[in-house]
């Protein structure tokens, strides 16, 4: 169409080219009328243009919108043939087989594995420190400390079930020495209350809860393994941890517990013995990458059920620094931790006091550098005392496989000093590998 239109404007200008060209002899009348006409001529044949061209354009869109529809209607009719398709062969099957097998795998509970391996070697010839006690572990030999399995599963929006479950090291250990934890727990109550029921480890200090294999060195401090012995302080009984909005530090939060049954040594393990344990912890932001936690606590129960009473007091003081962005490469952590006792005896109250402090560096991605250092004066006799310089480094192979070699200096004014070397493998399969608790 566009064609015949330009075709029609040649011939115009055709025409009006062969005006201008006529003979002289016509005058200077036509050529007046030529020089008036002209433009109203021009005018007329770029109107008719635009005319044309408009009308042009409509039918294009016409051509163009007809054609989408053709191309809808085809795919509708797709569509109704394939649903057809599908209801008849809906139609055809006459009964349906549904399983749950996959439905009921996520009410499983998650289970985690570790294991604990420690080899280790002693200068020390006092069978006190070398054979195996209730303050020692032993010396020079090889020993599966623990194989643990942690059982967690929320068991609704508001609480939690916790068990780890632990090997006996020996066939002759009770059946009750399987059971390091196994408690319940409620979250996130009114007020930012956590309740929690069972058997537990207590929150007294900073690591009274870790578990061995968490531990970040390869054994307890002596100042806590001459208060509560080589297990965690903890019993069957009730806790309530309640995070309170900062009173005089950014977050303040109080652990009350109370248990039945000590652990033997500071307190009487009797069930009758219930034993209050509180913990009050002060968090506070030095700045983006630092952070400082102090925190105090107190144990109160029996020392001999009925007759004897026994107080510990403790004080902590942690600051780490952890780069914004450089956590996996980078990371400085110092802990600190007091203990005070007063033990009621027949002769009077006994009292004795420890401490232990560590530093620890990451370095790369891989290796920790860390150094720890301790004080304690033994519960049988004040002026029997303790004192050890412990270095250590790490050596992550993975997430699951860390490796750690120690060697700790130990003086005692009791029995000779020595040197001993600790080589740990800790490995751990399932969702939460090496949680400290």
């Amino acid at each position: 169409m566009r064609l015949i239109l330009w075709n029609v404007l040649f011939i115009i200008l055709s025409v009006q080219t062969g005006a201008r060209t006529l003979p002289s002899e016509s005058g200077n009348r036509l050529n007046h009328f030529q020089k008036t006409e002209e433009p109203d001529s021009l005018r007329i044949l770029k109107q008719a243009i635009s005319r044309m061209n408009q009308r042009i354009e409509n039918l294009e869109n016409m051509l163009n919108k007809q054609k989408h529809e053709e191309e809808l209607k085809k795919l509708m009719g797709m569509a109704q043939n394939l649903s057809q398709q599908k209801k008849e062969e809906r139609s055809a099957v006459t009964k349906v087989f549904r399983g749950g097998e996959r439905q009921m795998q996520a009410l499983n509970p998650n289970i985690s594995l570790t294991g604990d391996f420690m080899g280790s070697l002693s200068s020390s010839k006092d069978r006190n420190i070398v054979e195996p006690g209730i303050r020692t572990e032993g010396r020079n030999r090889f020993a599966l400390r623990e194989a643990e399995f942690h059982i967690i599963a929320p068991l609704d929006p508001y609480t939690r079930g916790k068990f780890f479950l632990g090997i006996p090291a020996h066939g002759d250990d009770p059946l009750s020495a399987m059971i390091g934890e196994a408690y319940l727990e409620w979250l996130n109550l009114p007020g930012g209350i956590n309740l929690k029921l069972g058997y537990f480890n207590t929150q007294f200090g900073l690591l009274n809860r870790w578990h061995d294999h968490g531990l970040p060195q390869a054994d307890r401090p002596r100042a806590l393994v001459h208060l509560f012995g080589l297990e965690n302080f903890g019993g069957v009984g009730l806790s309530a941890n309640i995070l309170m909005r900062g009173l005089w530090a950014h977050v303040n939060e109080l652990d009350i517990e109370a248990v039945s049954g000590g652990d033997g040594i500071s307190f009487d393990e009797d069930p009758r013995n219930v034993i209050t344990v509180l913990h009050f912890k002060n968090y506070y932001d030095l700045n983006r990458n630092t952070y400082l936690e102090i925190g105090f606590s107190g144990a109160h129960g029996f020392h001999r059920l009925g007759r004897l009473k026994n107080t510990i007091l403790g004080a902590d003081f942690t600051v780490k620094w952890t780069p914004a962005g450089e956590s996996h490469y980078k990371t400085i952590e110092f802990r600190q931790e007091y203990f005070w006792s007063f033990c009621d005896t027949n002769h009077g109250t006994r009292k004795r006091f420890g401490s232990y402090a560590y530093l620890s560096a990451k370095s790369g991605r891989r290796f920790w550098l860390g150094i720890r250092t301790g004080y304690s004066e033994l519960p049988f006799d004040r002026m029997c005392t303790e004192w050890d310089l412990t270095p250590y480094i790490d050596f992550w192979q993975s997430e699951f496989v860390m490796l750690r070699l120690q060697f700790s200096h130990t003086r005692r004014n009791w029995t000779d000093h020595d040197h001993s070397l600790f080589l740990q493998t800790v490995w751990s399969m399932g969702p939460h590998k090496h949680e400290s608790y």
